[in-house]
């Protein structure tokens, strides 16, 4: 063999260990295999710098339906994903997800496959702003344990009445504080928008914020409870060092497991000035009823209609909700405290009937706690009336009543009731029992009052009586603020912000906010 051609052999030898080598590597990277789709889907592959993106977002929306629609798959380990079920219509898709940021949206249309290329956030910042808000929300720094119970505004700033680090918490950081309403820690409240205005302070800024549009007086008055100063200070300090360059360092896990089988969809609903407060799809006692039928919306104090979603034809509309007396409180009478950044001076809530939760029976029909009157009660609610549960115990004032809408009718139903209501759920009696009652447990008999519309005669409220002297029986009792009486029962306050009957025994349980809380069962 001449030199030359050893040199040759040599060649191919060193590039076919090459070869093997390269086919090596991609094999052990588990190339990514196509996606099949029907004729109304879109799919792909998501790869980035270092192959494909595994756990990330697919994202693809449209306008060409009824109402705006957006679709949002995870892919798979291999960076596949398949955005299933779409309606005819141009569509904008993107990839987001942790440690990314949002892909430019590329046009696609159903039937089509489409390779979309991830885009790597450009420092870890960047990657932040798309963390979950309670990772931002996690930079709060609430006040030591030391600091409890607090010694007003003389000592520590913070109220006598706040006996705990874990009372302060839920006051006004969790629970019964400001994430009752508000996403704490997306961009809208961890950043001080220009349009509030100029102040000396953060903390000037924060009180100023706090009274913005119709809940202004609330969230104030919340400060106020819990020792203002302190929590603006906390506030303040909060969004200082965000302004400052602070940021979550510890990102969230993208999805994992059965989370990437998820598939979301959403519509537009409702309009920019009004809130969601609950939503309802099925009677939760059976939930085949009204499959791919309509989903209602409550809209609380914002707005008094029902959004309504139909998720077959991607639509949306609204049901009218109307009171029985034209005097019934309106949030339209509540002005803003102070000008809100995004409406300004102008009041957006206006809501009458202030729905607030709903259950659904089994025809469908949608049961809603929403005011129908004023709230002074009528007289068959008061003493001296004939009705069994006013004799025991009659209610001169209630907030909420019921309005039932009937999909097939399109008809909306006042239904007045002694006692207040505020969540409901139904029993496997058909009979509605609802929290917000006060110091009563109320309920209503719906067999009863759709075969009579006797409203009266359908419904029926309990105080709350503790066996005290453990004879099993209700007995006489004591008022709430009276000793202990061994030979009578015990009446105690203990009004119900959930309810729920159990499918045992027929007994109802109610959970009462407060620190502690409480949980009650109730023997009808």
């Amino acid at each position: 063999m001449t030199r030359r051609s050893y040199v040759q052999l040599a060649a191919i030898v060193f590039a076919a260990i090459m070869v093997a080598s390269l086919a090596g590597v991609q094999q052990g990277q588990v190339a990514p295999q196509t996606v099949a789709i029907d004729p109304d889907d879109i799919g792909g592959v998501v790869t980035g710098p270092r192959g494909p993106e595994a756990g990330v977002w697919v994202i693809a929306e449209t306008k060409d339906t009824p109402t705006r629609l957006i679709k949002t798959v995870v892919t798979d380990d291999q960076g596949r994903y398949l955005l299933p079920d779409l309606p005819k219509g141009s569509y904008d898709v993107w990839v987001r997800g942790y440690g990314l940021v949002d892909s430019l949206k590329v046009k696609a249309a159903p039937g089509k496959t489409l390779n979309l290329t991830a885009t790597p956030a450009p420092s870890p910042r960047a990657a932040a702003e798309y963390y979950p808000a309670l990772y931002w929300y996690a930079l709060m720094q609430v006040p030591p344990k030391s600091d409890f119970p607090g010694t007003g505004p003389t000592g520590n700033g913070i109220s006598p009445t706040m006996r705990s680090q874990g009372e302060w918490i839920r006051n006004i950081v969790n629970t019964d504080g400001c994430t009752g309403c508000h996403q704490i820690g997306g961009r809208a409240t961890r950043e001080i928008p220009e349009t509030l205005g100029s102040f000396p302070n953060s903390s000037a800024a924060w009180e100023r914020r706090v009274q913005s549009g119709q809940a202004g007086g609330g969230m104030l008055a919340r400060f106020n409870q819990i020792g203002k100063d302190r929590a603006l200070k906390m506030f303040a300090d909060w969004t200082d060092r965000i302004a400052g360059g602070e940021y979550p360092t510890v990102g969230p896990p993208r999805p994992q497991g059965k989370e990437r089988n998820v598939v979301i969809t959403m519509w537009d609903w409702a309009d920019p000035k009004t809130y969601l407060h609950d939503e309802i799809t099925t009677d939760k006692r059976n939930p085949t009823v009204n499959a791919n039928g309509p989903i209602y919306g409550a809209l609380e104090a914002s707005a008094d209609y029902l959004p309504v979603v139909d998720p077959v034809r991607n639509s949306a509309s609204q049901v009218k909700l109307t009171v029985r007396d034209p005097k019934t409180p309106s949030e339209a009478l509540t002005p803003p405290a102070k000008p809100s950044p995004y409406w300004g001076d102008e009041t957006i809530w206006t809501s009458q009937a202030n729905a607030h939760s709903f259950a659904m029976d089994k025809q469908g029909r949608v049961w809603i706690a929403a005011r129908v009157r004023q709230n002074p009660t009528p007289d068959w609610c008061r003493e001296n009336s004939d009705h069994p549960s006013a004799k025991a115990f009659p209610i001169n004032q209630s907030g909420r009543q019921i309005q039932l809408y009937d999909p097939k009718s399109k008809q909306v139903t006042t239904v007045d009731t002694c006692f207040g209501t505020h969540h409901i759920n139904f029993d496997y009696n058909d009979t509605l029992w609802f929290s917000g009652g006060g110091p009563v447990e109320g309920w209503f008999n719906t067999k009863v009052y759709l075969e009579t519309k006797d409203e009266k005669k359908a419904q029926g409220w309990t105080p709350f009586i503790l066996d005290t002297n453990g004879n099993g029986k209700r007995d006489a009792y004591v008022e709430p603020d009276a000793p202990l009486d061994p030979t009578k029962d015990k009446r105690i306050n203990a009004a119900f912000y959930a309810v729920a009957p159990s499918t045992k025994d027929g007994a109802i349980w109610g959970a009462g906010l407060g620190m502690p809380g409480f949980v009650v069962r109730l023997v009808p």
